[in-house]
């Protein structure tokens, strides 16, 4: 394959694009001008790292990280992480966007509509590829704090595992979770640690748009207050949106959600009526499928509906509280000796429909979450609504550590033991 032609029709996609950035009529039109640009850069980036490769270079050699040509140091690259040929933003010098100047120009730019300062709009020109009068880079103080906030706030983000892996890479399960194996000779490779190298995860690119509310911000707010109110709803809007797709995602267009696996065995799903759900035994039944190499790891995710209505408080024939469910001393909802974490993001048992999943056994620290967090904003007038209009966008993807191996038609799950789905 002649990854040079391809490079070169790439490049003319993307000038194409960007020409079309001046014809756009709506903001609906540069959006997705915007999003076309931006999975031309990623094809792009693969393509360079193709060509080094066969041109007797390591992409992957921290050395060869060098900046591309048309970038320079200081500009912003929200998908820096991902691929090769990124600037690298870590060496010594100043970082333009936690600058005092550019934090009170990007305040004004929100609670004024003041435009950001054509020296900063030129030198993130290239890195967002959009015009300067909708988008704007969020400074790196604001940034930082939002992502720490995310990932230690968050019931659920603070417990998957953050990954950066190039999109559209296959990668082994035995590269994301490795297992040490007995071999019986150092020519043996052991059938499970074959499965697991044949099974592979695949990420993608997907972009997270998340509205937020800092409109009614006053012109004449201090610099810490709007910080702290940037930080406040970016955090609120985006922790709920990720953490919404990690329990409950598509996969199209969207992270894949842990309840969204269809190949998971009948032996890892237990299902439940009106009358079982309330038993101790239902529950016992649900443990003993519980293997034992995932023992300590996994935790029960349910709707606090369904938590405190069947199990916390559960009773005996005579009325009398069960203590199945407890509470213990450090405020976590135990079951079984095991820990529960309740969520909104799941259906209580009782508004369920049939077969739905309304919970399940689950080791969180296997969801791997693919995304450097780098958000940037944009703010816009809508013309129907007559309102100005906060969004920040992210680029994510994420999914179980579980691969499949076997023909259509007869695939296996690989890495999903410990999975436990609870259905109605």
């Amino acid at each position: 394959m002649n990854y040079k032609e391809l490079l070169k029709k790439a490049l003319e996609k993307r000038d194409a694009l960007v020409l079309g950035i001046e014809k756009a009529e709506t903001n609906e039109a540069l959006d997705k001008i915007e999003l076309d640009l931006r999975k031309a850069d990623l094809e792009i980036a693969d393509l360079r790292a193709k060509i080094a490769v066969e041109e007797g270079t390591n992409p992957t050699d921290p050395a060869a990280r060098k900046p591309v040509e048309e970038r320079k140091d200081e500009e912003l690259n929200p998908l820096g992480t991902y691929g090769v040929g990124a600037p690298d933003n870590r060496k010594s010098g100043e970082d333009q966007y936690s600058s005092l100047e550019y934090r009170n120009a990007f305040k004004d730019y929100i609670v004024k509509g003041t435009p950001i300062p054509e020296k900063f709009a030129q030198k993130r020109a290239d890195a967002l590829t959009t015009v300067s009068d909708i988008g704007a880079v969020i400074p790196t103080t604001i940034l930082n704090k939002v992502i720490e906030d995310m990932t230690v706030e968050g019931k659920i983000l603070s417990r998957v595992t953050q990954t950066a892996f190039q999109g559209g890479i296959a990668i082994p399960i035995s590269e994301v979770n490795p297992t040490a194996t007995w071999l019986e000779s150092e020519a043996v490779v052991s059938a499970e640690q074959k499965a697991k190298m044949e099974a592979k995860l695949t990420f993608s690119y997907h972009v997270l748009e998340a509205k937020i509310a800092i409109g009614l911000l006053s012109a004449t707010v201090s610099l810490p207050i709007f910080e702290s109110t940037v930080v406040k709803q970016l955090k609120k809007a985006m922790t709920r949106a990720l953490e919404t797709a990690i329990v409950s995602g598509t996969g199209s267009g969207q992270p894949l959600g842990i309840t969204k696996h269809s190949l998971l065995p009948a032996g890892q799903i237990v299902t439940m009526d009106a009358t079982s759900i309330g038993k101790v035994i239902t529950w016992a039944g649900v443990e003993a499928k519980i293997p034992e190499v995932a023992e300590d790891s996994v935790i029960y995710v349910m709707n606090k509906a369904t938590w405190e209505k069947y199990l916390n408080g559960m009773v005996d024939t005579t009325g009398q509280k069960i203590g199945l469910g407890k509470i213990n001393e450090k405020g976590q909802k135990i079951l079984n000796g095991r820990e529960v974490l309740t969520t909104d993001k799941l259906p209580a048992f009782d508004t369920a429909s049939s077969g739905d999943v309304f919970g399940a056994v689950v080791d969180l620290s296997q969801y791997m979450l693919n995304s450097n967090l780098a958000m940037y904003y944009k703010k816009y007038f809508n013309e129907d609504t007559n309102k100005w209009i906060h969004k920040a966008l992210m680029i994510a993807d994420g999914k179980m550590a579980i691969g499949t191996v076997g023909d259509t038609g007869s695939e296996k799950l690989v890495g999903a033991e410990g999975l436990i789905y609870l259905k109605k």
